[in-house]
């Protein structure tokens, strides 16, 4: 029994050695502030107050969905989906995303029917159109509010990336600011640990972030 308890004692060490490596390398653990504006931009894929893993690794791409660094305050970030790199021409007519021509539009509708969203300015929840919509060879779900928006068309410099965020009505994205430096986008959003009412929270608890 003494040497059972060892080798449990050992391959717990092990195992602690190796997530505290992992940990210290390659992810990062973050509390997303409960910020009006950032937690509209990141519906309904993600919430202010939520506890997520990033992975601080490796190179981004299209698809991804990234934290970067706001271009307009640098002690804030800006969560979004790159939809565009150096030479894309990238058009967004809301809510959709025509990227060289090729547009992403919807799959189907989310699961929810009933979805809402706090308006960044105000705070109320807000009735919105939820989409599921494929690219990259995943899929990520959308949120807005239908408008007669004017379409934007950009074409993406060099070493730059074009933000767009999950809510295309409430965003915080390249529409508001421009294409940013890919450099500022280091890290990818991989998996939600739980939202903010903790981790008895089931219904945000455990998710991987596509």
């Amino acid at each position: 029994m003494g040497k059972f308890f060892k080798g449990l004692i050992w391959v717990v060490g092990i195992l602690s050695a190796i997530v505290i490596i992992l940990r210290l390398t390659l992810f990062d653990v973050w509390t997303i502030p409960d910020d009006l504006v950032l937690d509209s931009s990141m519906r309904p894929t993600l919430a202010g107050g939520d506890t997520v893993v990033l992975m601080t690794r490796g190179t981004r791409g299209f698809g991804d969905l990234v934290r970067c660094t706001d271009p307009e305050d640098a002690q804030r970030f800006v969560v979004g989906r790159i939809v565009g790199l150096g030479g894309d021409n990238v058009e967004v007519a809301n809510p959709d995303v025509i990227v060289n021509g090729t547009r992403y539009n919807h799959a189907d509708g989310c699961t929810s029917a009933a979805l809402t969203v706090p308006h960044p300015t105000s705070g109320s929840p807000t009735p919105v159109v939820c989409n599921r919509v494929d690219m990259a060879g995943g899929w990520h779900f959308r949120a807005y509010v239908p408008t007669s928006e004017s379409p934007t068309k950009h074409k993406v410099g060099e070493g730059l990336v074009y933000l767009l965020s999950d809510d295309r009505s409430f965003h915080d994205d390249s529409r508001d600011f421009g294409a940013i430096p890919i450099e500022t986008c280091k890290n990818l959003v991989v998996f939600r640990l739980w939202g903010k009412g903790g981790f008895d929270d089931e219904s945000s608890r455990f998710m991987y972030i596509r």
